[in-house]
């Protein structure tokens, strides 16, 4: 009975919550890809390999590379930084993050018999669980949000919409340890405990604030575009705040930083370093239409649901006004650091995976445009109900279409896109109709 009266008073939401992230879960693990060493590759490479070299080879210089066996499947890509010694490009928040897994999986992977060597099958799917992990997560700290301002029913479909009808399943399910859906608990952690501060503010939310702030820093050093966010919403409370405990957020934002800055330190000579070389944005020269609506990446090409938030920004009003303001500029923003990136289509990639951190703020428009709806005439509510679950299988069904290279990695065309659209068959021309990026032209653009 006392199950059954707990159950009682778990509101629709959470259950949503749980049905999406179960799904996503075994989503991922039908996939086998931990079986076939997949998930740890690309750029994973190098948000991973922190952990093996300090945990497991004790050599943090990857010395170690060179005496592995030939059939090996240990994967490190490193670079000659200036003094000479192999570094690792990416930073280390992932990894930070990763830890109670990885640890997890060292434990058990002689009990298990895997190769306790941290790149076996039992690491990664420690890895698909951690993303699975900070997917929850992240979903628990917006629901709290967004129930501070919306209904139970509009609080589901937007938390429904942002797995199912996004590329943020894609990065969770599919390549879970590219950094996105550990920036989206981070961001929606940081949103909560935003509001929790300027509503009571105190040293434990500040120093839960550091810590989301610094590790939103070491995850993705690009997202700090996202601290407009709190910069820009106190603006209206500057009175109020509490700036006693903001030197506690700063210190401790940078303990957090301070691992990276000493890795960067021995293996580089200098405490900041930058690990991109000739990469570089072009601030002048944004592809901003592209970024958006062109068939290589296009945001709301792949993501069409999003139209629904951008419209959303009409409509914000009451206790949801304080967000637009701040949200639209940091959006605005956020859209134009992105795009300026030498490389607007960052690679291979399904949608305009950099965006997917800023769905926790575009969440708020969202519902709001969900609200409208709910509230709206039968025949509209049906009707855009209906569009909303089409979204929802066109994402998934476009999901499978880029496993299996239907839709290019990073050349698909406009005519590509709408010959193979809702289709599995391969047309006979697939070649003819790709559209391979120049990646030298746009790295070495003249502005």
């Amino acid at each position: 009975m006392l199950v059954v009266q707990i159950l009682r008073k778990i509101k629709i939401s959470f259950y949503v919550l749980i049905i999406v992230v179960v799904y996503a879960l075994m989503y991922g693990i039908n996939l086998k890809k931990y079986q076939r060493g997949e998930i740890i590759q690309h750029d994973v490479i190098s948000y991973y390999a922190y952990w093996p070299a300090v945990l497991i080879y004790h050599d943090l210089s990857f010395g170690f590379v060179s005496n592995l066996p030939e059939n090996s499947s240990v994967t490190v890509w490193t670079q000659t930084s200036p003094s000479g010694m192999p570094t690792l490009k990416m930073t280390m928040g992932v990894a930070v993050m990763t830890t109670p897994f990885f640890i997890m999986a060292h434990l058990l992977s002689d009990i298990f018999g895997f190769e306790s060597n941290g790149y076996s099958a039992i690491y990664q799917i420690f890895l698909l669980f951690a993303a699975i992990f900070y997917l929850f997560a992240g979903l628990f700290f917006l629901r709290k949000t967004l129930l501070q301002f919306f209904s139970e029913m509009a609080t589901s479909l937007v938390l429904a919409i942002i797995v199912l009808a996004t590329n943020l399943f894609y990065y969770t399910s599919v390549e879970p340890g590219m950094s996105h859906v550990f920036s989206f608990f981070l961001f929606a952690w940081g949103l909560w405990l935003m509001n929790r501060w300027f509503e009571t503010p105190g040293w434990q939310y500040s120093v839960f604030l550091g810590l989301a702030a610094g590790l939103i820093i070491l995850v993705r050093p690009s997202n700090g575009v996202v601290f407009l966010v709190p910069v820009l919403f106190s603006m209206g409370r500057i009175k109020s705040i509490q700036w006693k405990y903001l030197p506690l957020i700063l210190l401790v934002m940078f303990l957090i930083l301070i691992p990276q800055l000493a890795y960067w330190k021995f293996s580089t000579g200098k405490w900041i370093y930058y690990a991109y070389g000739d990469e570089r944005f072009y601030f002048s020269d944004p592809k901003i239409m592209q970024g958006l609506i062109g068939y290589r990446k296009g945001w709301l090409v792949y993501t069409p649901v999003m139209v629904l938030a951008l419209l959303g920004f009409f409509f914000m009003r009451d206790k949801i006004r304080d967000f637009q303001i701040p949200i639209l500029i940091y959006f605005v923003v956020n859209l134009y650091v992105v795009f300026s990136w030498w490389c607007w289509w960052y690679g291979g990639g399904f949608g305009a995976r950099p965006l997917i951190e800023s769905y926790v703020f575009l969440a708020l428009p969202l519902a709001v445009s969900i609200k409208r709806v709910l509230s709206s005439r039968r025949v509209i509510k049906y009707l855009t109900m209906a569009v909303l679950v089409f979204l929802v299988y066109l994402n998934l069904f476009q999901i499978r279409q880029y496993r299996t290279t239907l839709l290019h990695w990073d050349s698909t065309s406009r005519e590509l896109y709408w010959e193979v659209f809702l289709s599995h068959h391969w047309p006979e021309n697939y070649d003819a109709l790709l559209d391979p990026p120049d990646y030298k032209a746009a790295q070495f653009r003249q502005e």
